[in-house]
């Protein structure tokens, strides 16, 4: 049974589906697009790619929230990916090293939905 007053993050996570497509900072823009995302929070995003990030990657993202009509440019440090399929899925954590103010409203609008 989990114990809230274990829990150690620091942001409520977000279970819906986002368009979101991805490249590697510095690198030419070679899109990635991002076939799932498992959530997203005020403090970062856990999705999945079709090619492995190393830790501490920069990697630009391009999020489509609702109740925004732009995607939101974001920026943010891989800190954990997994390969869940050799060699084709692999599951990527990335802390956002700042977000914008369009943004946080976006996700406090869909946390205050439930």
């Amino acid at each position: 049974m989990n114990n809230p007053s274990n829990e150690r993050r620091k942001h409520l996570r977000i279970y819906r589906n986002f368009i979101v497509s991805c490249h590697e900072k510095g690198k030419p823009i070679v899109e990635h697009n991002v076939s799932q995302v498992n959530n997203v929070s005020k403090g970062g995003l856990n999705f999945i790619l079709t090619h492995p990030l190393k830790q501490g990657d920069v990697v630009m993202i391009d999020l489509k929230p609702p109740f925004i009509a732009d995607p939101v440019h974001l920026e943010g440090v891989v800190l954990e990916c997994k390969e869940k399929i050799p060699d084709m899925i692999y599951e990527i954590r990335l802390q956002f090293q700042e977000i914008p103010h369009q943004m946080l409203t976006a996700l406090e609008k869909i946390e205050s939905y439930g």
